[in-house]
């Protein structure tokens, strides 16, 4: 979806600098008729996040998307010793152990020794859904009974998978409360009725949201085995309903991997090689991962495979990592990689490490994005809204660009000047293009029209309005965080009062988009004041941008939709100024 819909984005300017300024050149009017207005330039949207080819039920994860999606290792169990617990423990009442640290609220059942929730102490649900606005984050999709850390085997002389997910642990302690600067750790313990003993070491810092985990596996039976140890997270939606961010992300061989769940499967299994840092499930915010410990080489753990398969019916997708499990009689080992639940915050993820920061992808322009991260975070500092921020911020790229779109904004009024001796030449010439085209460029020429003047500067514009549109939808700072009077989440869409019905082209909740439908009209009041290029057709193609702007806005963060409407409350003003000026300058004249 991110590579597509920047695509798009890309291809509807380039279609809007084709309509605007060369269509008119190639065919211009004729001298009678310069009555449509065109727009001058507007800013461009950038890439939205991945992830939008599958989307998932609000409640229970069931992926909608009817792509194929790459199957791992499954089946029916072929393993004769896998998924008894022991006979002592098969009447044991099966406990959940809460751990809390500043940051985090996890509980862990010893059902499988697998994670039943993990709350975010700091962050809410988002403000979308008015039934939950205050409700606590939880990373672990509470009616998604395909809980994370599931164990499975496979045996090395066949494929089918003996899921561990069931088998009963004991821990060491019934909680456990981690001190801001201490480190907790819990054990739990299981053993087949085999005696494959299994014990599961769970690290948890005081603050922060990057866990330890150790799994020790010795062969206290009467069997050797080869094959693989495997370990589950499941695809969710953190949110509780489906968005277009959700992604399978990485940092593999050195680059951000990024595909949608349905996809992702069949490109981790086409990876020549895999020399992983992480591998995890993200969305707008927030990010749940496994995360790899690398040798002394800078590589990853011998042997370690990644994937993402369907997980079953109505439950969706899921995660899996690998290694090699080597157990002769007597024989042990231990497996050791951290996890990460927590949110793409910068200090967070930096703390972290393994290169989990690259979660934070601010697409192709990030080296303008960064600092714009870092104005709008000094003007939070100062005025304490991080609308406010977002105004003074739209406004400082508006003053840096000044010159550039005043000169694009001439250099359009020029072209409209000479528009009716453009059109003669195209009625004098019009079996001889090529007489035409040079008799133009020399009415270009004596007259010193460019013919790209006016669509070069846009275009250079192009960069700031991606970056800056990629801080505003992603940027966590945003989250929950209120402007003014309905908006209270510039992260969500722009809705005044909620209805209870569903529209085609809204996201849930449905309600009246006040700030979209003002940046339209801003948009075709910015069309009106623009030089017209004189042609009835084209003007007919311009009246509908915006509509196809309206369309693609009305589901954005309405943080990104204020900085859209003020920078085209900017532009009309900008262009009041440039026509004023204009009035008291002399008219275009062949130069001499």
């Amino acid at each position: 979806m991110e590579k597509r819909f920047l695509t798009t984005m890309l291809a509807m300017m380039a279609f809007f600098a084709l309509v605007s300024y060369i269509y008119p050149i190639l065919y211009p009017p004729p001298p009678k008729a310069p009555s449509a207005k065109t727009q001058a330039g507007a800013p461009v949207s950038g890439a939205v996040a991945p992830g939008s080819t599958a989307t998932y039920s609000s409640l229970n994860g069931e992926a909608t998307s009817n792509q194929p999606a790459y199957q791992g290792p499954t089946g029916p169990p072929t393993d004769p010793w896998a998924i008894a617990s022991a006979p002592d423990s098969l009447n044991a009442p099966i406990r959940d152990i809460v751990v809390e640290t500043r940051d985090i609220r996890a509980i862990v059942t010893e059902n499988g020794g697998r994670l039943k929730s993990l709350t975010l102490k700091n962050y809410n649900r988002d403000k979308i859904n008015p039934a939950t606005p205050d409700s606590p984050l939880d990373m672990v999709n509470p009616l998604n009974k395909d809980l994370p850390l599931g164990l499975w085997l496979t045996q090395e002389s066949g494929d089918g998978r003996v899921s561990l997910a069931n088998l009963t642990f004991t821990a060491d302690r019934a909680s456990l409360t981690v001190d801001p600067e201490g480190v907790g750790v819990l054990t739990l313990t299981a053993r087949t009725n085999v005696g494959l003993a299994i014990v599961k070491t769970l690290t948890f810092k005081g603050q922060g949201f990057l866990l330890g985990q150790s799994i020790k596996l010795t062969n206290e039976g009467n069997f050797n085995y080869q094959g693989r140890l495997g370990q589950t997270i499941p695809v969710v939606s953190y949110s509780l309903r489906p968005t277009r961010y959700g992604a399978v992300a990485g940092f593999i061989n050195q680059n951000l991997f990024s595909e949608a769940p349905a996809d992702a499967g069949e490109e981790l299994a086409a990876l020549a090689r895999v020399n992983a840092d992480w591998l995890g499930y993200m969305d707008q915010h927030f990010l749940s991962a496994f995360v790899f410990e690398k040798g002394a080489d800078g590589q990853s753990p011998e042997g370690l495979k990644l994937g993402a398969e369907r997980a079953g019916e109505g439950v969706g997708y899921r995660l899996f990592q690998s290694r090699p499990l080597s157990l002769p009689k007597g024989g042990s080992v231990v497996y050791t990689q951290n996890l990460y639940f927590g949110p793409k915050e910068a200090t967070s993820l930096a703390t972290a490490g393994h290169n989990l920061g690259a979660s934070l992808d601010y697409g192709w322009f990030s080296l303008l994005a960064k600092p714009l991260i870092w104005l709008l975070r000094l003007f939070y500092d100062l005025v304490g809204n991080y609308g406010v921020a977002i105004i003074l911020v739209t406004i400082i790229i508006k003053i840096a660009l000044w010159p550039l779109t005043a000169k694009g904004y001439q250099s359009m009024k020029k072209m409209q000047a000479i528009q009716p001796q453009i059109a003669k030449l195209k009625v004098k010439y019009k079996d001889d293009n090529k007489a035409f085209q040079e008799e133009m460029m020399r009415v270009y020429k004596v007259y010193g029209v460019s013919p790209l003047g006016g669509c070069l500067p846009m275009i250079l514009q192009i960069p700031f309005f991606i970056a800056f549109y990629r801080v505003l939808d992603y940027a966590l700072e945003l989250r929950g965080a209120p402007f003014a009077l309905w908006i209270t989440d510039l992260s969500v869409p722009d809705r005044l009062f909620y209805f209870d019905v569903k529209l085609p082209l809204l996201e849930a909740p449905t309600g009246i988009p006040v700030l979209t439908l003002l940046m339209g009209v801003t948009m075709i009041w910015q069309q009106r004041m623009t030089p017209s290029m004189g042609d009835p057709t084209q003007a007919k193609i311009m009246a509908f941008m915006p509509l196809i702007f309206i369309f693609i806005l009305i589901n954005m963060p309405s943080g990104l939709v204020l900085y859209w409407l003020v920078n085209n409350i900017l532009s009309i003003f900008q262009q009041k100024l440039i026509n004023k000026s204009a009035k008291s300058t002399a008219p275009v004249k062949a130069k001499t």
